[in-house]
């Protein structure tokens, strides 16, 4: 015989049930918290892609004229321009980077063709891009993304004397 029969109550029952509810809620907080927190890390990400992309982009083109008459500033239609040149086959070509309608873009061709805006090939999206040589012979290269972001930085061309 067995005496020692528990009974089952209400309240036992009710505290299990809420103990788990507490559990699933306090998880699908640290859930939806997580997501917002992740969200944001990708969009930071995202907000500064273009101007990293074009500050890294124009710092490997112009350390790889290491001679400082290779790039110089230059206009396309009107249009500020960084422009380098290259001697292939004893025959110049020039690489001209510049802005066009909302876009950096890039166009490489021999130094007699005849170019337009249009041919160059996009490297990120921008608002501005100024090209400004200071005294010293260095570039101060200043730009903003479609977002509002801006950078400046400080380049030489070639290598100092």
């Amino acid at each position: 015989m067995n005496h020692f029969i528990r009974k089952k109550h209400s309240t036992d029952t009710l505290s299990s049930l809420l103990l788990f509810d507490v559990y699933v809620l306090s998880i699908l907080l640290m859930l939806l918290f997580a997501a917002g927190t992740y969200r944001n890390a990708v969009q930071g990400t995202e907000e500064n892609r273009n101007l990293r992309t074009a500050m890294s982009y124009i710092t490997a083109k112009i350390r790889r004229h290491d001679n400082g008459h290779d790039v110089f500033p230059g206009k396309i239609q009107d249009t500020q321009a960084l422009c380098m040149t290259d001697t292939i086959n004893k025959e110049t070509y020039i690489t001209y980077i510049y802005l066009y309608d909302g876009e950096l873009k890039e166009l490489f061709t021999k130094d007699q063709n005849n170019v337009s805006l249009s041919m160059g090939t996009s490297v990120a999206s921008l608002d501005s891009f100024i090209i400004e040589e200071t005294p010293e012979h260095f570039y101060r290269i200043s730009m903003k993304d479609t977002n509002g972001n801006t950078g400046s930085f400080l380049i030489y061309p070639g290598t100092p004397a």
